[in-house]
């Protein structure tokens, strides 16, 4: 009987413990269980995180793609209006340069003009003209003369406005050669004292009319280069020329009593001369007042200074070939007189 009790308490003890480890294995499923559900959420958390986040970058991605669209389309507009600005700016220089062709027509009409006068003039500086007549000539010349130059500037303004409008910011070194440009160039700044050379050199002297806008004592332009000749031998030449400093009007303002437009006025009838132009080649050194070498001619300037000479010479062709055609009209005139019934 003991032994049974024993062995009966002994099956007890294992059944005992055998529930235990039951007890102890349901508990850890249990908590695996509840593990796995808690793994199962955060899983769809971060699911739904992933989305939220891919979502908000495509966004982020289409409102980026939209704006740069946007400002594409307004850089292309931009463009366009810069393009239609520009070609209606071409156009506005391509007419004014058709006016200044026909203002140019109208003034080498003028230049005939002009030289007719000159002709009369001196037909009217013969024995038979009467003082009277002459001074009237002459008058009518300076007239003549002051007119075409201001039609010249007025016309020569509003192109040079244009063009400084489509051009863009320079150097100081093209300011100065753009300055050196307009000293020297024949039609655009200075028109008129070209014409008043000519005419000096046709008629002896300078109208009355043309004297009277300069002091008593000024000399004419004509005159006053002659003096330079003589007062500065080292910088003007009458055999071997050579080119002058830019800017030596300013030098020659500083040493001349005269006023700037005397001045210039004179500088122009040297510098326009044809020996003076073919002088200006390219590497060729300029002078100051003093004869000193102030620096070489540019390819640019040498060739400014070549257009200017063959400008020069084709005015001076249609010259001689107008006279000669008025030469030979005339002398078809008197024949025509002489021998008319």
């Amino acid at each position: 009987m003991d032994r049974l009790e024993a062995l009966y308490s002994a099956l007890e003890h294992e059944a005992d413990t055998q529930r235990q480890q039951r007890d102890t294995e349901r508990q850890a499923r249990a908590a695996l269980a509840s593990e796995n559900a808690r793994l199962r959420d955060a899983l769809a958390q971060l699911e739904q995180q992933a989305t939220s986040a891919a979502t908000a970058d495509a966004d982020a991605h289409q409102r980026a793609l939209a704006e740069a669209e946007r400002a594409l389309a307004a850089e292309r507009h931009e463009r366009e209006q810069l393009a239609e600005q520009l070609a209606a700016a071409r156009q506005t220089l391509q007419e004014q340069q058709a006016q200044l062709s026909a203002v140019n027509e109208a003034l080498l009409a003028r230049d005939a003009q002009l030289r007719e006068l000159a002709e009369q003039a001196e037909q009217a500086s013969a024995p038979k003209s009467s003082p009277n007549a002459e001074s009237g000539l002459a008058a009518q010349q300076e007239a003549q003369a002051e007119r075409l130059a201001s039609e010249r500037l007025n016309v020569s303004q509003p192109a040079a406005a244009a063009q400084a409008a489509m051009a863009p910011d320079s150097s100081e070194a093209q300011v100065s050669q753009a300055q050196m440009s307009q000293a020297q160039s024949p039609q655009a700044q200075v028109p008129q004292e070209q014409e008043a050379q000519q005419s000096e050199a046709e008629q002896g002297e300078a109208p009355q009319a043309q004297q009277a806008s300069q002091p008593e004592s000024a000399p004419s332009p004509h005159a006053l280069l002659k003096q330079w000749y003589k007062r500065y031998p080292d910088t003007f030449f009458k055999g071997h020329t050579r080119p002058l400093k830019i800017g030596i009007h300013i030098e020659l303002l500083e040493n001349e009593p005269w006023d700037d437009k005397l001045v210039r006025r004179a500088l122009a009838g040297y510098v326009h001369l044809p020996r003076y132009l073919k002088a200006v080649r390219a590497g060729t050194q300029r002078v100051d007042l003093s004869g000193q070498s102030v620096g070489a001619v540019t390819e640019d300037e040498a060739r400014h200074a070549r257009q200017q000479l063959d400008e020069l010479t084709r005015q001076q062709k249609a010259r001689e070939e107008q006279a000669t055609d008025q030469r030979i009209s005339h002398k078809l005139s008197e024949l025509m007189t002489k021998h008319r019934p």
